[in-house]
């Protein structure tokens, strides 16, 4: 399944961009097409991982910080 090149959430016809198929409608405002912030990004991945999969604040800053270097947006 494609991923969110910037959060890694999986992609579907509700999930995917209308402005970039790279990207899901939380990581690209889908009025503006603007894209968020590494921060911004960062911090919706520690909340999702908090509330959908339980993870205290440490373990999900650990699994965010370990994630997003790996996606493609965020490479170095």
């Amino acid at each position: 399944m494609k991923q969110c090149e910037s959060c890694g959430m999986p992609l579907d016809e509700k999930t995917t961009s209308v402005f970039d198929d790279r990207y899901c409608i939380h990581c690209q405002d889908q009025q503006s097409g603007e894209l968020a912030s590494k921060e911004q990004v960062r911090e919706g991945s520690i909340n999702a991982a908090m509330k959908f999969m339980g993870k205290t604040r440490e373990e999900a800053e650990k699994m965010a910080d370990v994630m997003m270097p790996k996606l493609p947006r965020w490479r170095e």
